[in-house]
């Protein structure tokens, strides 16, 4: 039986983070004026978040207004996972 070895390459500690957060976006060549995704965790520069919206592609900006904290992000990748879709934000200023 083989395990599978996870590698690490985030550069930051995460903290988990829970709750709704809203995604406004600020392209107008994106469809969608906004998405509700759930927050999974947060580091200094950036956070990831669970949703349904396939208009959430890398170098999309979003502003983002979640109940610890707001400001302004870029997708910088999405992934399916388990059902959904999760993606990872830089913070660009909050």
């Amino acid at each position: 039986m083989h395990q599978a070895i996870a590698i690490e390459f985030r550069r930051e500690p995460r903290l988990n983070c829970d709750g709704d957060v809203t995604l406004a976006f600020e392209s107008e060549t994106v469809p969608s004026n906004n998405a509700v995704a759930r927050m999974l965790d947060v580091s200094d520069t950036g956070f990831r978040a669970a949703h349904n919206c396939a208009d959430l592609r890398p170098g999309i900006q979003v502003r983002f207004n979640h109940k610890f904290f707001v400001g302004l992000a870029k997708v910088v990748w999405t992934h399916p996972r388990a059902g959904r879709l999760e993606s990872g934000f830089q913070i660009i200023h909050n």
